[in-house]
């Protein structure tokens, strides 16, 4: 049986797709609980990042990126299990450097920490202040360590992926 050539391509574009359904299983926390994401989630546009103090790396902006898949990494200098994920963090970006760019978006609270903090902790990714808290509210962030990963295309696939899920969408994003 042969196919016209336009439902062939089709059939071999799909799985580049990426659909919400496809990360369900990564998502944080139930329906009610992802109600404030409403107009984040699948945004083709997602809010800029506006960062300063960039350590480990020149600033950057979610455009340079477009291409890599973006994992936003919301932390705190002061918050326990944020420090306590460095480590796994710095795993992920080592083994998924070619393909996956982490940033670590630190909390304007304790800020004046960050620095020493990205030396003692050995944190190898781009880390950079979130100066008046203004990306967390634009991600509407509810909770430190949160994260957000944005494809290829620039388009947010996971708002407020699941902590210890990350890797498993990375997974997913890089299957496609």
């Amino acid at each position: 049986m042969k196919l016209p050539l336009l439902t062939l391509l089709s059939a071999l574009a799909l799985p580049l797709v990426t659909t919400a359904a496809d990360l369900t299983s990564v998502f944080e926390g139930d329906a009610p609980k992802r109600a404030r994401l409403k107009d984040l989630q699948d945004s083709p546009t997602p809010p800029e990042i506006k960062l300063q103090k960039w350590e480990n790396s020149k600033p950057l902006t979610l455009a340079d990126l477009k291409g890599k898949i973006i994992v936003l990494d919301f932390w705190a200098t002061w918050c326990g299990p944020c420090i306590s994920s460095i480590p796994h963090a710095n795993e992920i970006h080592r083994k998924y450097a070619n393909d996956v760019v982490f940033i670590g978006v630190c909390h304007p609270e304790g800020a004046e920490k960050m620095r020493e903090t990205v030396k003692e902790k050995g944190i190898l990714y781009p880390v950079a202040v979130d100066t008046g808290g203004k990306a967390g509210k634009d991600y509407a962030v509810n909770g430190y360590p949160d994260y957000y990963i944005i494809d290829r295309t620039g388009k947010l696939v996971v708002a407020d992926c699941s902590n210890s899920k990350v890797e498993e969408a990375l997974e997913i994003l890089l299957k496609k």
